[in-house]
């Protein structure tokens, strides 16, 4: 009798918790469903405003609600990137330049490459700085910031700008080169010493000129923003236009890889302290053919530009850009067998490298290792 009285409790405890746990279960649902309803009455009261009848006192709809609909397309179709691209669906395998370049090629061909490293965007600044208490913080701002730049036709995510301590690093570009133009303490040094062609270089992108010289960024604000505040000097004083290229657009299938430009066009808003550049003064975009395709790899926008190097009759090219793009093309176009601290190491924000990137006769290309120099923060440590 005991027995059956305690299964007998027993089974009417475990019932009462069962029923409890279903409360809160549709407790939970009912709360989901109500935000659910919640978000999609908020976007059609924005799809209302941008496109809805005269007596919402709005003739031809909401400007600011036109742009919140014209960002949510361009969140839309970030989002299917995320999920669909194939950007880093390659290997080494994949390329064999660098193992067979004929360095004894009488027609062997050589270009200076410098690259120029974005500073801290404000994608990095959210999801870089680690997983802290901070971290909820920062992405909370962010999303709240959003809706508000969604309101002006922007975004902190999608083509995600520079962020106030990017900004500082670029402009930390600029004044170090402005510190190596006024001074010449490079002529006591070897000629051939690394140091010397640092300090060479470092003057030539300040003082150079815009003969035997192209300056190159991707398509992404804030590689647009990095070079122009880096070199505003030089671009202003010799009026040289920053050419884009999407074949320079970074590997990666985050949002934050996505352009906002249009084919052959440039951004409306930069963000930050270019917010009101006009940007087709300083930039041209005849070489910008749009956003990459999800079904293209980082590979094939990286031959692209090599291609687009060697058909130029200049024998610089200063390229504004990204830290796994310039990494990849480090670990494409250096021997394969050989240990360097490019094939491992991103460059720092705002960080400067150059090189010597040759071509045989038959296409073959490989950057020489020897030529590798740091011009400015170098790598990341």
């Amino acid at each position: 009798g005991g027995a059956g009285e305690t299964s007998v409790r027993g089974g009417c405890f475990g019932g009462g918790r069962s029923r409890r746990e279903e409360g809160r279960g549709e407790g939970e649902m009912k709360l989901a469903g109500g935000l659910c309803l919640l978000f999609v009455g908020f976007w059609i009261l924005v799809w209302v405003f941008a496109f809805g009848p005269k007596w919402l006192g709005t003739v031809g709809g909401s400007a600011a609600a036109r742009r919140v609909v014209d960002m949510q397309f361009a969140w839309l179709a970030a989002a299917y990137y995320l999920f669909h691209s194939k950007d880093k669906a390659f290997s080494l395998k994949d390329v064999k330049d660098a193992v067979h370049t004929d360095l004894k090629d009488p027609k062997l061909v050589t270009k200076t490459i410098v690259f120029i490293r974005h500073g801290e965007s404000c994608w990095n600044e959210m999801f870089n700085r680690g997983f802290g208490p901070g971290f909820l913080f920062r992405v909370a701002r962010g999303l709240l910031l959003e809706l508000h730049r969604m309101t002006l036709g922007d975004s902190l995510f999608v083509d995600s700008p520079l962020g106030d301590r990017g900004e500082k690093e670029a402009l930390d570009v600029c004044r170090y080169l402005r510190s190596q133009s006024a001074q010449e303490g490079s002529r006591s040094l070897p000629p051939q010493s690394a140091l010397a062609r640092s300090l060479s270089l470092a003057r030539e992108l300040q003082c150079g000129e815009s003969e035997g010289t192209r300056i190159v960024t991707s398509n992404l604000r804030r590689s647009m923003n990095t070079v122009a505040l880096a070199l505003q000097d030089r671009l202003e004083r010799t009026g040289e236009k920053v050419e884009v290229l999407s074949c320079l657009q970074e590997i990666s299938s985050n949002v934050d890889t996505i352009s906002l430009s249009t084919p052959g066009g440039v951004q409306q808003i930069m963000g930050g302290r270019l917010s009101c550049l006009d940007a087709e003064k300083c930039f041209n975009p005849k070489g910008n053919k749009g956003n990459k395709k999800p079904s293209q790899r980082g590979l094939e926008r990286i031959r692209e530009f090599v291609r687009w190097t060697f058909s130029q009759e200049e024998t610089k090219i200063v390229v504004s850009g990204h830290s796994l793009y310039f990494r990849w093309f480090f670990r494409m176009h250096l021997p394969h067998g050989l240990q360097h601290v490019a094939k491992k190491k991103k460059i720092s924000n705002g960080g400067v490298v150059a090189f010597d990137l040759v071509q045989d006769s038959e296409g073959r290309t490989m950057i020489l290792p020897a030529s590798i120099t740091s011009v400015y923060l170098g790598f990341a440590k």
